[in-house]
């Protein structure tokens, strides 16, 4: 059965992507996704969770999406509706994204790169997909092989279980300093605009967030890469985002502080107060993360 988190790092990497997409919504046409860690269309079983309160505050979004405050959570209610499901990065683009897609999705474990599989075969049927196709294996051994690209936008993501500023020991679900000058050699001969998003959910085995910055930043600056922002969800959680060549597209400012507000949100909402509170007295709900300035 696909699984899932159900956790705030979903919440964390997700609502950055969305937000992404909806900022370069007015710059480019097509948009030429590759995902390295793909996970199943839409996963209906979830993974015992340990932290209650990352739980707990999935879930608060999850009960509420119908109303549709973000993208991401308007894209989320859109494909599963049905409490206890959740749909991956590339179910979110093609329910977000206006214009045409091409997909390249990375997949290790073989059941879930069969389901991709079949999904694949609806989203072809779509106009706006202009390709779709699933690398089973390592996303190393795609990441070896050449992108072809419409030179739109190309958005890379990457959320490995942890980044360590060190060799990592061979593990697939984490990405060490090899990795990154694996992409930077992928994608040098690409000129078009690229985004790429690296979540990370473990600062464990001495990998604290700004030794883990540091060591992309060293690998991928000399590519021509640039750090756009770095939004937290806590001393564990991250999403960085880096660009190049991005020409007249958006900078993505102001990202972090406003999934702060919006988290800050789903934790006082758990309580059941701040929403009555501020319109109680005439304040607007969401002040703070529907302010987009990009």
């Amino acid at each position: 059965m696909p699984v899932f988190r159900g956790n705030v790092g979903n919440l964390l990497q997700h609502w950055v992507l969305c937000e992404v997409l909806e900022a370069w919504q007015s710059y480019a046409k097509q948009v030429d996704f590759i995902d390295a860690y793909a996970m199943a269309p839409l996963a209906d079983e979830r993974y015992p969770e340990t932290e209650l309160a990352s739980r707990r505050r999935f879930d608060w979004v999850q009960a509420r999406l119908r109303e549709e405050r973000t993208p991401y959570e308007r894209a989320w209610h859109r494909l599963a509706p049905r409490a206890g499901r959740y749909p991956n990065s590339a179910a979110l683009l093609t329910e977000l994204w206006h214009g045409d897609y091409s997909l390249v999705l990375c997949e290790l474990e073989a059941e879930t790169a069969r389901q991709l599989r079949k999904w694949a075969g609806k989203v072809k049927a779509s106009p706006a997909c202009v390709s779709i196709k699933v690398a089973e294996g390592d996303w190393r051994d795609r990441f070896r092989q050449e992108f072809v690209t419409s030179g739109d936008l190309v958005l890379l993501s990457f959320d490995p279980y942890m980044i360590s500023q060190r060799v990592s020991g061979g593990n697939p679900a984490n990405m060490d300093p090899a990795d990154f000058e694996l992409i930077a050699a992928a994608v040098s001969s690409l000129d078009c605009p690229l985004v790429m998003q690296l979540s990370t959910y473990s600062a464990n085995g001495g990998n604290p967030q700004p030794a883990v910055l540091a060591a992309t930043d060293a690998r991928l600056e000399p590519a021509g890469f640039e750090r756009l922002g770095v939004v937290r969800a806590d001393g564990h959680m991250m999403s960085v985002l880096y660009g190049r060549d991005l020409g007249e597209g958006p900078r993505l400012d102001g990202l972090s502080g406003r999934f702060t507000s919006w988290l800050d949100e789903v934790k006082a909402g758990e309580c059941g107060t701040v929403w009555s509170q501020r319109q109680a007295v005439g304040e607007e709900p969401w002040p703070l993360w529907r302010q987009r300035s990009y």
